[in-house]
């Protein structure tokens, strides 16, 4: 029988952290540098608050405001994380079974956690990628073939769909991935990642507007924007290399296609979740 991973088995211990009295370029500049969307903002040792890339994003001025670069350093500079942290914390403890922190993020939609000992003080950072990661090195033969828990009903679209109308797409189903055909032939795939990119660097010049994905992606198309289709597996993959390759491209979603290239299904990081948490029963 396996032993079921705990918090600790995935968790990273030195997690980075802020102050209250941190400004928003320290977090900025944290989180560019590491490559991180979140940051516990600890106190004396305790958890008072966490700063993610979201509440960083909103606080920061934008371009359009026509600010010089001093100004646009000044004001920066007078936020502090304590305005905009997130309060109360939920966290969790190193020995809380591994599947019960993943649940807790998924019911709270949040993509991490810290982990707190008895006394509340800090003792690392769990995100659900350490959660997959950590359940990908686990030896459990019965998670099966991608076939088994890959979603089939599929939304795609065309090369030639506008870029804009894809985003809408993706926003309505609330999908990460879409992928391009041309026929039943896969030709490329569009992730919401690669979409979100494309809309914050044309953001970051104008500033915030009405409708941004329609504005700033305007005149492009699902080709412009897609990835060539090589990252993909074939249903009878095992589901733990799905998941490998999702998280070596660092993404939530790969289409299935058959030997001849054919669009079968994708596999996503929620089939990969529901796979964990035993809500897909191998047939």
């Amino acid at each position: 029988m396996t032993t079921p991973l705990l918090v600790k088995d995935a968790m990273h211990a030195r997690a980075v952290t802020l102050s209250p009295h941190s400004t928003l370029t320290d977090a900025v500049v944290t989180m560019q540098e590491l490559r991180v969307k979140r940051l516990p903002v600890v106190q004396d040792g305790r958890v008072v608050g966490i700063v993610t890339d979201g509440e960083v994003r909103r606080a920061l001025p934008t371009l359009s405001e026509g600010l010089t670069p001093w100004a646009f350093t000044d004001r920066v500079g007078r936020v502090r994380a304590r305005d905009i942290m997130r309060r109360p914390v939920l966290t969790v403890t190193p020995d809380a079974a591994l599947t019960a922190a993943l649940r807790l993020m998924l019911d709270r939609r949040v993509g991490g956690l810290p982990v707190v000992d008895e006394n509340g003080d800090l003792r690392g950072m769990l995100t659900l990628t350490d959660v997959l990661r950590a359940e990908g090195r686990a030896a459990r033969l019965h998670w099966g073939a991608v076939e088994q828990h890959m979603t089939r009903g599929v939304v795609t679209v065309t090369p030639g769909t506008p870029a804009s109308e894809a985003a809408a797409t993706l926003k309505v189903t609330r999908l990460h991935v879409l992928p391009v055909v041309q026929g039943s032939q896969l030709r490329g795939v569009l992730h919401e990642k690669d979409l979100t990119a494309a809309v914050d660097r044309a953001g970051a010049t104008h500033g915030p507007t009405v409708l941004a994905d329609q504005f700033f992606l305007s005149g492009l198309t699902a080709a412009d924007l897609m990835r060539p289709p090589t990252g993909y597996v074939t249903e009878s993959v095992p589901m733990r290399d799905a998941l490998t390759r999702m998280l070596d491209l660092d993404v939530h979603g790969l289409p299935v296609i058959t030997e001849d290239g054919d669009l079968l299904g994708v596999v996503t990081i929620s089939d990969v979740i529901r796979t964990v948490l035993g809500e897909i029963v191998s047939t």
